[in-house]
C-alpha cells in the first residue's frame, strides 16, 4: 500500500465518519460500499474550506487501491484531490499544505509536479522573508529529489 511520507495528516472533520465507513467496507472487503463511503467522505472534504481534509480524503483513496480493477481510479481520484489540496494551499499561503502536496505527489512519482509545488513551496516562504522556512524548503526539495529514480535524477 502506498503510504505518503509525512505520515498521516488525518484530521478529524466531517469526513472522518466516513473515511472510517469506508475502512469498515475495507475489511469487509466490500468494494462498493468503500467507494460510496469515500465519495461521501470527498464530498465533505471538498465543502470544507481547508486543505487537511482533501490531503485525508486523498489518502484513504489509496486504500481503495486494495480491490483488483479499483488501483487505477484509487490513484486518480488521489491525484486529482491532491491538487485540489495543493491549490487551496497556495491559495491560502499555507507552506505546509503545499509541501504535504508535494511529498504526497512524490509518492506517486508525479516528479513535474513535486518540482511544481516546490516552486509554489519556495515562493511562500521567500515572500514571507523567513530563512528558516526557505532552508526547509531546500532541504525538502533535496530530499525529494533523491528518492526520485536514478533514471529520472539525471533529468533533474
Amino acid at each position: 500500500m502506498v503510504r505518503p511520507m509525512f505520515g498521516k495528516v488525518e484530521t478529524l472533520g466531517p469526513w472522518t465518519a466516513h473515511i472510517q465507513a469506508m475502512d469498515q467496507a475495507l475489511q469487509s472487503n466490500d468494494p462498493g460500499e468503500s467507494v460510496r463511503a469515500w465519495r461521501q467522505a470527498y464530498s465533505s472534504a471538498l465543502s470544507h474550506p481547508g486543505w487537511l481534509g482533501l490531503l485525508t480524503v486523498a489518502n484513504a483513496s489509496l486504500r481503495l487501491g486494495v480491490f483488483p480493477g479499483l488501483a487505477r481510479d484509487a490513484a486518480a481520484r488521489a491525484r486529482e484531490t491532491y491538487w485540489i489540496a495543493f491549490f487551496r494551499a497556495r491559495q491560502q499561503r499555507s507552506l505546509n499544505g503545499v509541501l504535504h502536496a508535494a511529498e504526497a505527489f512524490g509518492v506517486l512519482g508525479d516528479r513535474s509536479t513535486v518540482e511544481q509545488c516546490m516552486r509554489v513551496a519556495e515562493g511562500l516562504a521567500a515572500r514571507a522573508g523567513d530563512a528558516e522556512e526557505l532552508e526547509r524548503v531546500r532541504v525538502i526539495a533535496s530530499r525529494l529529489a533523491d528518492q526520485a529514480p536514478l533514471e529520472e535524477r539525471s533529468e533533474l
